[in-house]
């Protein structure tokens, strides 16, 4: 299975409403804290930009709380507004990612 491809559906659709905004899942806080940026889970993030890296990390996407503070998260590591067009298929996106990373993960 070509999870590129599979994935790229919402990957394009992401990069056509860019910059998105999202909140941060608490296991990204630390991220952000270790590079001394000050950012909670109520912190809006601007998503700037979005790549599609298949099956090694999903949709991963470029993010910032002031846009000079850029990292690299995975969009399972984000949350959105429910009022959000792609709400659905984004946390569809996520739990799918989750379950694979998961089997994954049991192989070894």
């Amino acid at each position: 299975m070509d999870f590129k491809q599979q994935y790229e559906s919402l990957y394009q659709k992401l990069k056509n409403e860019l910059p998105l905004k999202a909140y941060p899942v608490k296991e990204l806080l630390p991220v952000f804290k270790d590079k001394g940026i000050p950012v909670t889970s109520k912190t809006e993030l601007t998503i700037i930009d979005v790549f599609n890296s298949g099956d090694i990390s999903g949709i991963v996407c470029a993010v910032s709380n002031d846009k000079e503070n850029v990292i690299a998260c995975p969009l399972t590591h984000l949350m959105f507004s429910p009022g959000f067009h792609l709400y659905k298929e984004i946390t569809e996106y996520q739990w799918k990612r989750e379950k694979r990373i998961r089997k994954l993960m049991s192989r070894d």
